[in-house]
């Protein structure tokens, strides 16, 4: 019975729209009589969305059966929807029915309830709720089907295993019949949430396609029929589809064999992403082995009241990894207009992680410390410090990265970095104009500051892939996390979204700083494996395309080889893409991610003199600018002497930029 009255009490989404043919729609025909009615059913449906119980005291009868109770139980057990759509209602006298409401009890759970609603007109003329009471008529189109427990079913035992070496591997699989509906594997939902923070993990939604991640053994719990199975096992292994059939006198048993076309960690290069969230540490192994990830971050974070993952900070690589798949929980920093860092390999949490206004913090909330205070936290415990998503938010990048607090940005997360991408949120005057993440990148480079390229993904929703987009690291000997996050400050990283690149100039891997006294010539050699294949290969000087090999031919694998000049202090890279667009991270911008591939540079000091660019210098200090004016006019601090700490701050940070203009003019 309290489950009963539980699942009346918390609406999350309500659906109003016109009733099935044959139906009398209690909204569609809101004469005077209604409008009254109407009015109270609407009330009680806003009061439970928000669990406001002062509202639903209000529209509650005193007759209602055990009114108090019902109020208490309100936070108990929330409710996804409630669909009126169906609902007819009748009015005799002073007394009216509104049946049915159907409702849909907890997250993800889909399976419908429905009421009836009760309503009396009192002596004051003002109607109210007398009894919300069970009813059977759920309408079949809201019913759950295609259900395996609506069949009779038969277990379909699957072994996953590497082609080369017979090793067991886990993978993400779609399974589906002949009509296209999903089958999962069993102890996977048919459906799974989308919404952000809503059940993260395990499953993911591509494109409409549920995949469901599983071990090297599961069982598919199938009626008769024919089916195909897909299994993907991240971007260094070929996907596999395969039909077979399940019938009542033959039941097969699968056998499924993943070839793997490139194995980077054989060449001493580990892929991880830096940046997912909400994920714990067992579903975080389990997707990081689904998808051949060899490092997996989970990064803390927090929002108004909500704080993420807490208890499964550890200060070092979580215990359930192992030589390779390494999960690690640390955290991200955040403020709505300053930016997002990353911090990795934490010790010890930095706090605050979210402040400022509106989503990052509170409404009100103190504009203090800065990302620089928080970089330095992080640092002084051995910490890593990479900015976030470039290439917004970004109102303190630049002044961080003047000032040496960051030591890699996260150049490629959402959509395509080649293209220019639209502000996440509307600042009023301080909204930072549209910028690809690839030219913000360039432009810190073009100033003197060495930054290594990192990929991500920032998963949040289900219906992002951990490590679609990824990081690169070169590692010598055994690989640890400790390792790999010091191949990332080292430099040696390369971005990729299904395709590999290895780039060296005058053989010296990124992250090297070469010099020269007088102009000169360098050997460049980049090789591409792509099994989507790349459409060129560009090698960048300062992030001047500066030679370019193409692929007619559409071939796997390229090699691209020759000289470049260079006559002043300069960094060197190389990249290699294609139009060729995926399924993954159209989340914030719109676009898709596409075929990507970028090399951190390698630096070249050339006579001793830093690399400068007049033209980006004054791109930066341009955002240095809004960022200080903001800290005078718009910023909330404790008081005078704190924001005047933090106009020296980022004056300090803006300094160097007009330092270049200066010394070029």
């Amino acid at each position: 019975m309290l489950f009963k009255r539980l699942i009346q009490i918390t609406i999350v989404g309500l659906v109003f729209a016109l009733s099935p043919p044959g139906a009398t729609n209690a909204w569609s025909h809101a004469g005077e009589g209604i409008l009254p009615v109407r009015l109270v059913v609407t009330e009680w449906a806003s009061a439970l969305q928000g669990v406001d119980a002062g509202v639903i005291a209000d529209v509650l009868s005193d007759q209602f059966p055990d009114k108090d109770q019902y109020i208490a139980t309100l936070p108990l057990t929330p409710i996804t929807r409630v669909d009126l759509r169906h609902a007819t209602l009748n009015i005799k006298g002073d007394t009216a029915t509104f049946t049915p409401v159907v409702i849909f009890p907890m997250v993800n759970m889909l399976n419908p309830h429905a009421l009836s609603l009760t309503l009396k007109q009192e002596d004051d003329h003002d109607w109210k709720i007398t009894s919300i009471t069970p009813t059977p008529d759920i309408p079949d189109e809201l019913k759950i089907k295609n259900s395996i427990l609506q069949h009779v079913a038969y277990n379909v035992p699957v072994t996953l295993k590497d082609a080369d070496t017979q090793g067991p591997v886990h993978a993400r699989v779609h399974v589906q019949d002949k009509t296209g509906d999903y089958w999962p594997p069993q102890g996977h939902a048919k459906h799974i949430a989308e919404g952000w923070r809503v059940d993260i993990g395990g499953d993911v939604i591509i494109d409409g396609k549920i995949y469901a991640y599983v071990a090297p053994e599961f069982t598919l719990q199938l009626p008769e029929g024919d089916y195909e199975i897909e299994v993907i096992r991240g971007t260094e292994y070929t996907p596999v589809q395969q039909n077979f059939s399940v019938r009542k006198d033959k039941v097969p048993s699968l056998n499924i064999a993943l070839e793997r076309w490139v194995h980077m960690a054989n060449r001493g290069w580990y892929s991880g992403d830096t940046h997912t969230h909400f994920l714990n540490p067992h579903s975080a192994k389990l997707e990081a082995e689904g998808e051949d990830l060899n490092v997996i971050n989970v990064l803390l974070s927090s929002g108004g009241n909500y704080f993420s993952n807490i208890a499964d900070f550890t200060g070092g690589p979580d215990l359930l990894s192992d030589k390779d798949n390494i999960v690690y929980i640390t955290e991200e920093t955040r403020h709505d207009f300053l930016g997002h860092t990353v911090l990795l390999n934490l010790k010890e949490l930095v706090y605050p992680f979210g402040w400022g206004e509106p989503n990052t913090g509170v409404h009100g909330g103190y504009d203090y410390p800065t990302m620089a205070h928080q970089a330095d936290n992080a640092h002084a415990q051995g910490g890593v410090v990479a900015w976030s998503h470039m290439p917004f938010p970004n109102g303190e990048l630049p002044i961080d990265v003047a000032l040496n607090k960051i030591d890699a940005v996260e150049a490629v997360v959402f959509g395509n970095p080649l293209l220019v991408h639209p502000p996440w949120n509307n600042r009023w005057e301080w909204t930072p104009s549209p910028v690809s993440p690839l030219e913000l990148w360039y432009a810190l480079l073009n100033s003197g500051f060495d930054l290594p390229g990192l990929g991500a993904t920032d998963k949040m929703w289900n219906s992002q892939v951990s490590g679609s987009v990824r990081t690169y690291v070169k590692v010598e000997g055994p690989l640890t996390y400790q390792k790999w996050v010091d191949g990332i400050k080292a430099g040696r990283t390369f971005i990729s979204s299904n395709a590999m690149i290895d780039f060296t100039l005058d053989g010296q891997l990124p992250g090297t700083t070469l010099t020269q006294e007088e102009p000169d010539e360098k050997l460049f050699t980049v090789t591409v494996d792509a099994r989507l294949p790349v459409d060129r290969i560009e090698v960048l000087v300062n992030g001047n395309v500066v030679a370019t090999k193409k692929n007619p031919a559409k071939e796997q694998h390229l090699s691209f080889e020759g000289i470049v000049k260079i006559d002043r202090s300069s960094w060197v890279a190389a990249r290699a893409y294609s139009d060729h667009e995926l399924p993954y991270q159209r989340h914030l911008t719109g676009t898709p991610s596409i075929v990507f591939a970028h090399a951190s540079p390698v630096y070249v000091e050339a006579g001793g003199t830093p690399r400068t660019s007049p033209e980006d210098a004054a791109f930066l200090a341009e955002i240095c600018a809004r960022t200080i004016e903001w800290a005078k006019t718009a910023a909330r601090y404790k008081d005078d002497s704190q924001r005047q700490e933090v106009i020296e701050l980022y004056e300090k940070g803006c300094a160097v930029f007009h330092s270049q203009m200066e010394s070029t003019q």
